[in-house]
């Protein structure tokens, strides 16, 4: 199989999942609907918006851990 179609499936099977598992759509879509208008109006481009997010992910995963909610492979 095409390595970029498989990645593709790869992908859209981890969104399938993590959806199933909870209202992440929903709670995303809402954030994203409120937060990228306002980003991209004041000259932000998608590149940054990623970044953004990609920090705020950061922080949520090391506060969790820290709290002991979760357990990643860098904390086993």
């Amino acid at each position: 199989m095409n390595t970029k179609l498989q990645n593709y499936l790869d992908v859209q099977n981890k969104v399938k999942r993590i959806e199933k598992l909870t209202n992440a759509d929903c709670d995303a879509r809402y954030m994203l609907e409120k937060f990228v208008p306002t980003a991209l109006n004041d000259g932000f481009d998608a590149d940054d918006i990623i970044d953004y997010l990609t920090i705020k992910l950061h922080e949520v995963i090391g506060r969790l851990e820290d709290e002991k909610e979760i357990e990643t492979t860098e904390t086993k």
